[in-house]
């Protein structure tokens, strides 16, 4: 990837808070139980290590789409009142901008991976899961397995958290990829 061979790597502010706030509103729009986002409170999408096995992911299909790239071990989670992202020094240095964007809607949270123990940062990402809405159902791709000690030591962090319960969200996210904007109508003319 761009990231691992020493290329110049971008963000456009534009393109990602067009994009995180079309996620919102369809996930706002479709809450309910019975909605196309089955209940979620909060979207978690996790990101393990590099897996060439597999050769199309919904989290990657989702990160290329937000950021044009798609990141590594890395959390994002989708709450009521802000985006949360855990992830490496490097890749939270190519996401700073972000922040600051003009078209910025809601705060972007940026945590950085610590490789020696990441429970604080897993234990900020379960906060901002329990307050946003009612704080108990977790939208995921469950059916995603994502590699690596990061993505495992996620996932442990969550069973020692009672109380939650998951929603399958591919079929969302596969409705919202489904529709392109017109910078992505461009690119497949």
């Amino acid at each position: 990837s761009a990231l691992t061979r020493g290329m110049s790597v971008t963000i456009d502010p534009v393109a990602f808070w067009d994009r995180v706030n079309r996620l919102r509103e369809a996930w706002q729009a479709e809450r309910a139980p019975d909605g196309l986002w089955k209940g979620a409170d909060a979207v978690v999408i996790v990101t393990g290590s590099a897996n060439e096995d597999v050769l199309y992911s919904k989290s990657g299909a989702l990160h290329t789409w937000l950021l044009g790239y798609e990141f590594t071990d890395t959390i994002f989670v989708f709450a009521s009142r802000a985006v949360h992202v855990l992830t490496s020094s490097k890749k939270v240095g190519l996401m700073e901008p972000l922040r600051s964007a003009k078209n910025a809607t809601v705060p972007l949270e940026l945590l950085v991976h610590d490789k020696a123990d990441n429970s604080a940062n897993y234990a900020k990402l379960i906060e901002a899961v329990k307050s946003s809405h009612a704080g108990k159902c977790i939208g995921s791709l469950g059916k995603e397995d994502p590699l690596g000690a990061f993505a495992s030591q996620w996932k442990a962090a969550l069973k020692t958290e009672a109380g939650f319960t998951t929603a399958e969200v591919a079929p969302a996210l596969a409705t919202l990829l489904a529709t392109k904007d017109s910078k992505e109508q461009a690119c497949v003319k």
